[in-house]
């Protein structure tokens, strides 16, 4: 039987094969693909609900990740869907993640790179996350949304830990910039993804919220001139 291609980017390709789903991407792209397989496996042997990684295997100029094939049937709804994120989002928080980089070094270096912030901003928001860093060493999953969630019919399962933004630091950061991405595409569902956070995690959502600024730093950097605005009006009135 023949694979199944599920998804085609350009450059990254998901297929089916029985069993198994494989990512495919260019060989150049194996020390990234090694990463991401050893952090999905990191969390995995975690105890999280997480696809089986089976290997890597490089095949002329592709190098492919083979995993546990999940068939994901859909939630019942947004709602369910994100009350169910909310609570594995606060799963993974309780996992140690020492020995990952720090979730705030990648979002240093988003906020350093922007050119959409001014140097003073840029300033203000990098003391901000300095104060807001004490240096805790909780697994970040760095970009849980309902769309890296897979529901088999009775199980959901966690996908994409990449290693740019799987990392270890304080789960009320990594919590923030998943409600930020709720407000910007779902804000219906925004504060209901924070309560529910916070009752699972026992996280205070004050904790939650002091990060948001810095949070908006952290996802400036898109092409969208709508979104993207969205996000400065966040970070304008702190500064």
């Amino acid at each position: 039987m023949p694979r199944e291609l599920l998804y085609n980017n350009g450059r990254v390709k998901l297929y089916r094969d029985g069993g198994r789903a494989i990512k495919v991407l260019p060989a150049t792209a194996y020390g990234y693909l090694k990463k991401a397989a050893n952090r999905q496996a990191f969390a995995r042997d975690a105890g999280l609900p997480v696809p089986a990684v089976h290997g890597l295997r490089r095949a002329g100029r592709q190098i492919e990740l083979y995993m546990d094939y999940v068939d994901g049937q859909g939630f019942a709804s947004e709602e369910i869907a994100v009350i169910e994120m909310a609570k594995l989002h606060a799963r993974i928080g309780r996992v140690n993640g020492a020995g990952l980089p720090r979730f705030s070094k990648h979002i240093a270096r988003e906020i350093k790179k922007s050119p959409h912030l001014a140097g003073s901003v840029k300033k203000k928001l990098l003391s901000l996350l300095r104060r807001l860093d004490t240096g805790k060493t909780n697994l970040c999953h760095g970009d849980m949304h309902p769309g890296n969630l897979l529901f088999d019919g009775e199980k959901t399962w966690i996908i994409d830990w990449s290693p740019g933004s799987v990392s270890r630091g304080d789960p009320a950061a990594d919590a923030c910039n998943t409600y930020l991405y709720q407000l910007r595409f779902t804000p219906q569902y925004a504060k209901l993804y924070l309560r529910t956070f916070c009752v699972a995690s026992g996280v205070a959502r004050e904790d939650v919220l002091a990060w948001l600024p810095v949070i908006a730093g952290y996802q400036v950097n898109i092409k969208d001139g709508e979104e993207r605005r969205f996000i400065l009006d966040i970070i304008s009135p702190t500064m």
